[in-house]
């Protein structure tokens, strides 16, 4: 593609073939499916906007991309010269590819758009073999490629093939001879200022300097029609067109807003179980009021919020351009209002689990969710060491909840749940913990990623130890926390980050027998490199302290910090790291003889996870891990030198923080990885660790 030199206007297709207000409606609205259901957040989120001007211009740009494949695959065969047409049963193995003349964009990044690719590092069985047809078309790709980035007179060709003696391998060469950029010099805004021209000018995709990608104009038309649906005018109108000249293009708008649209009339469709009401109230917009674009975005939002419908689409219905007003059309899929769940989950922490659920999300169509959930954890292995010849089955948790939801209640935007509960917890030996207790919860959402929870809970504590009498206690505990998910799924994260900061305050005013406090920060990311390769970071740091009644007696052992295991820190027993005492006592520890928990938590963990050849066609992917962390009794035990990776094993104390390295292996699920990981520890206390520990479990490990 190459374009004149000499200055004149191009008119660029855009939405000026639309014939009326009616169709400029329908090309904004109909079948637009803006939201996608999103398990990271139990919601449903939105396409990157404007999503089907975007779908268009890639179209486009595919289709442009094969028929350029196809036209020029001849001439990429006849640039090679004499390059041979082998029979496809005597390809040879690619051994190297190489991209000369090209600046603008590095060799890598251009020989990451190939199909034909070079032989990986771990390409020892699999080594790509070489297609003739596939590397023209890479070529015709290439080329189509630097025209879309503004460079029109770039030229790709297929230099040589170069094979080895026997012709078992082949150097390919590909010339890049790329021509000058043809850049955007220039945005102007005709007529209409409603919208200043500034902040459409921060919306686009082609700003000024950029190359000129003419199928991103469309895109950008498209961003100019929203944002003056946003201030109430839908039926605007927006042509485009450029001038060009000496490599550089001034792109033109010209905007027609048309009449400020208020909304005539509501109607909602599909709904045959949900009350109206119900639906009502998850709308931000009312008739009447003036026609507002990112209402209907919210609305929708909400709506899929209520976990009650598979299916929303709110768009204008019609547009009265004499009336200046506007129909707004809600229409919705129920799903299914009661459900039944089961099953099964392996770890090293809770053990093996069976789990059972029953729920009603629709009650009385009042929008109201009630549920009961059944968990029972047990131990396949003594003392979680995995040993398929000593296999033995041991109770180690329990847990019934019973759950009632309700929205907007007393009308406000909280997500408000009442919960009871009953839990039986011996994760911890020779400690059980059983616990009944109920809670209030609400959950409000502040921005599409960002969540605002609060609760207070009632809890009656009955810790029993062998050979001592029961311990009873009461705990009234009010929690807030807020996160900030950017993860693109929950239970794989592949790129994205989460945060959150929790804390917790028991007694006091609220009463009870165990007055503490605590404050839990985690941070984690997530980086992708290449196709398959994904790097995980994570950071959690913790403290909590007793105050008041329960400054002598310090915190219940149930809410102490532990660390150690296939959640922490691997190649350490579960739980067994940090201060040691006489667990008789579940406040108090006298002397080394069981882990107790901290009061100060720090855990760090490092994970590269990839595909492995051969083994991710069957779903099974590969981690290398480096793990850290450690409990404390107290913020004045935490010492630099506590930090030293490597020390001599008698030097080595239960306040050092620990390390440990490892792999595993994950078979993912449509539930998350099935993850087994075998970690070495770097400080081993003989006494407690051994020199190497396998680690079991449903799901990332963060």
């Amino acid at each position: 593609m190459r374009m004149p030199r000499a200055e004149r206007r191009i008119s660029i297709s855009g939405f000026r073939e639309m014939r009326d207000a009616n169709d400029i409606t329908r090309s904004m609205f109909g079948g637009d499916r803006r939201f996608r259901p999103c398990a990271s957040h139990g919601r449903f989120l939105p396409y990157p906007k404007p999503p089907s001007a975007v779908k268009r211009a890639a179209a486009r740009i595919l289709a442009g991309t094969l028929c350029l494949a196809l036209v020029l695959s001849p001439v990429a065969g006849a640039a090679a010269g004499d390059v041979d047409l082998e029979k496809e049963a005597k390809r040879p193995f690619v051994n190297s590819i190489a991209v000369i003349g090209c600046a603008h964009f590095s060799e890598k990044e251009l020989k990451q758009k190939m199909y034909t690719k070079e032989p990986s590092f771990f390409a020892v069985f699999t080594k790509p073999r070489l297609r003739t047809s596939y590397i023209q078309r890479d070529v015709a790709f290439l080329e189509a490629f630097y025209h879309s980035q503004g460079f029109f007179e770039a030229k790709v060709v297929l230099k040589a093939l170069n094979y080895s003696e026997d012709r078992r391998f082949v150097d390919c060469i590909i010339e890049v001879d790329e021509g000058l950029a043809t850049t955007v010099g220039g945005i102007v805004f005709q007529q209409s200022s409603i919208v200043a021209f500034e902040k459409l000018r921060k919306k686009l995709i082609l700003k000024t300097g950029d190359p000129f990608n003419p199928a991103m104009l469309e895109t950008d038309v498209y961003t100019v029609k929203n944002e003056y649906a946003k201030v109430g005018y839908p039926a605007a109108s927006v042509e485009d067109s450029v001038s060009y000249a000496d490599h550089s293009v001034t792109i033109f708008y010209s905007v027609d807003p048309g009449p400020k649209m208020r909304i005539d009339a509501i109607s909602v469709r599909g709904n045959e179980m949900t009350k109206g009401s119900i639906l009502e109230k998850e709308l931000t917009f009312k008739q009447g009021e003036v026609f507002n674009l990112d209402k209907l975005y919210e609305s929708r939002r909400n709506l899929f919020d209520t976990g009650l419908f598979t299916e929303v689409e709110l768009m204008p219905d019609h547009i009265d351009i004499e009336k200046k007003s506007v129909n707004i059309s809600v229409r919705v899929r129920e799903r299914k209002a009661t459900y039944v769940e089961v099953g099964l989950g392996v770890g090293n922490v809770l053990g093996s689990r069976a789990i059972a659920e029953w729920g009603d999300r629709n009650l009385f169509g009042t929008g109201r969710k009630l549920k009961l959930k059944a968990q029972y954890s047990f131990d396949l292995f003594e003392n979680n060491e995995v040993d398929f010849d000593h296999m033995h089955l041991s109770r180690t948790y329990v847990r019934y909840d019973g759950e009632f939801h309700q929205r907007h209640l007393f009308g406000t935007k909280f997500l408000t749940a009442v919960n009871g509960f009953f839990e039986e917890d011996a994760t911890v030996e020779p400690i059980t913990i059983k616990t009944i207790g109920a809670s209030v919860i609400g959950n409000r959402r502040l921005s599409q990623y960002t969540d605002l929870l609060l609760s207070l809970s009632h809890e009656r504590i009955r810790r029993e130890i062998p050979e001592v009498p029961e311990e009873l206690s009461t705990s009234r505990i009010l929690s807030a926390s807020i996160s900030r998910d950017r993860r693109d799924f929950i239970l794989n994260p592949g790129s994205g980050g989460y945060r959150s900061l929790r804390l917790d305050l028991a007694g006091g005013i609220f009463g009870g027998d165990n007055d503490f406090y605590s404050i839990l920060a985690s941070i984690q990311k997530y980086f992708k490199r290449g196709r398959s390769t994904i790097i995980a970071l994570r950071t959690r740091i913790g403290y909590v302290d007793a105050f008041g009644s329960s400054a002598d007696r310090g915190v219940p052992i149930e809410n102490r910090f532990f660390a150690g295991g296939g959640n922490s820190v691997r190649g350490y027993r579960e739980n067994s790291l940090g201060p040691r005492g006489i667990v008789s006592d579940p406040y108090q520890a006298q002397t080394a003889e069981g882990v107790v928990g901290g009061r100060v938590l720090l855990l760090t963990n490092a994970e590269i996870r990839f595909g492995v050849p051969l083994l991710s066609r069957i779903r099974i992917s590969a981690a290398a891990f480096l793990d850290g962390g450690n409990v404390w009794a107290s913020v004045r035990e935490v010492k630099f030198t506590h930090f030293r990776p490597f020390v001599e094993e008698a030097d080595i104390t239960a306040m050092d923080y620990r390390y440990s390295v490892g792999c595993g292996l994950r078979y993912n699920t449509p539930v998350g990885p099935i993850r087994l990981d075998y970690g070495v520890p770097f400080k081993r206390d003989p006494a407690v660790d051994s020199g190497g520990r396998f680690h079991i479990s449903l799901g990332q490990i963060f």
